[in-house]
């Protein structure tokens, strides 16, 4: 092998934090190297592809359309199906304009915060935080600032958000419903957010990929409906988890129309545009899918959850109910004892071969922390059997 040139030696140093490695995905290498391994750790959302969205794709290929570059911000039909989407589902009064489409939400997420944020930034988490939030900060030259929910509750406590917003503080990020930890925000608390907000210059980034994925009678809430939040909130979604077509990339961004242009021309400037296939499914899928696939999403997952926390709870482990998505994160000290984090999930795999996502990604500091996340976005076969091999845990 070529001994690397000196000039390779120095690398930015606002990705160095990357050099740690990503136990999410080696942890996946692990687990598909063993006969009969089950990943519950990525939420790959590994379930049936509608229809609409098949069908969509293949005619754009097999002739529906030139296979070129779409406009940077998606294609104008596929803008205005989201556009019909936000005012239906989230009460958002937006048109085609206040939309673009990019590669996900991950992709939607950096190109706002390329346009946004500045270095020296702060960025507020609320913990327990999706770990690709926290890592992607720096990239921007921005500091990520963790503030804890409710350790008990996930409740949002105002008083740690106003101790700890100072004068660098750009954005906050909002995930409902939440990963990892399926918190669902309610109006009440993103009323709370705004009067804390009040006065600054603050911005709010929200991430409602798994919107349709609420329990219990739990309700969705777009941060962009509420009063105070309004003209203060970038919204960015996805349609992966929905469609369960993660692989597709394919999210947007949507909020007042300067912005979005904005964040559009810097997404141009990332990934040119996201794949025009792909963007023709989804289109077809928003235009097509009656409700009752919505509504149908939401009870497959609910009852996915009550048959997966019950096997958890009878294996050892202590959780709050997930209000939403398709993750637990859950407390293994009785399985497990003191062992860290990935100690405990590498034995867990040793010992039934299921794998899961070590618990201390979500929190600033790793210390004392001893909890993993599952996720249950898995054909019931292999639930059922995912099931049974943790509840022989206890045995």
């Amino acid at each position: 092998m070529t001994k690397l040139h000196r000039a390779f030696t120095r690398t930015a140093a606002r990705r160095s934090h990357l050099d740690e490695g990503n136990l999410l995905r080696s942890l996946t290498l692990v687990i598909n190297g063993v006969p009969g391994g089950i990943n519950l750790g990525q939420g790959v959302c590994d379930l049936d592809t509608p229809a609409p969205l098949r069908a969509g794709a293949i005619a754009s290929i097999e002739g529906g359309d030139r296979q070129l570059y779409t406009p940077y911000a998606g294609l104008p039909e596929l803008r205005a199906a989201i556009a019909s989407k936000l005012q239906r589902d989230n009460g958002l009064a937006y048109e085609a304009k206040n939309v673009a489409v990019c590669t996900g939400s991950s992709g939607a997420f950096f190109a706002a915060g390329m346009t946004l944020l500045e270095p020296g930034d702060e960025v507020v988490l609320f913990e327990p935080f999706y770990s690709y939030h926290w890592t992607t900060v720096p990239l921007f030259g921005a500091t990520p600032v963790a503030v804890p929910l409710d350790r008990q509750t996930l409740a949002f406590e105002p008083d740690a958000l106003r101790a700890a917003i100072g004068k660098r503080t750009r954005a906050v990020v909002v995930n409902t419903p939440g990963n990892p930890s399926g918190k669902v925000w309610t109006r009440d608390e993103l009323s709370e957010l705004a009067s804390v907000l009040d006065g600054t210059d603050v911005m709010v980034l929200t991430d409602e990929v798994y919107e349709y994925m609420c329990f219990d009678g739990h309700a969705h809430c777009s941060p962009a409906s509420v009063p105070g939040l309004a003209e203060r909130t970038l919204t960015i979604n996805s349609f992966s988890k929905t469609f369960s077509v993660t692989g597709w990339r394919v999210g947007f961004l949507a909020g007042p129309v300067e912005i979005v242009e904005k964040c559009g021309i810097v997404f141009d400037q990332i990934e040119v545009c996201a794949a025009r296939p792909m963007q023709r499914g989804v289109q077809r899928a928003l235009e097509q899918l009656p409700a009752s696939y919505y509504s149908e999403l939401q009870q497959g997952y609910q009852k996915k959850r009550d048959a997966f926390c019950a096997a958890l709870r009878g294996a050892g482990f202590a959780f709050s109910v997930p209000q939403g998505a398709y993750y637990v994160l859950a407390d293994y000290t009785d399985v497990f004892g003191a062992l860290e984090p990935h100690p405990a999930v590498l034995q867990m795999i040793e010992r039934i071969g299921v794998n899961a996502v070590p618990g201390h990604l979500f929190f600033a500091s790793p210390v004392g922390v001893r909890c993993m996340r599952f996720q249950f976005a898995v054909d019931w076969p292999v639930l059922d059997e995912a099931c049974e091999r943790l509840r022989r845990l206890r045995r």
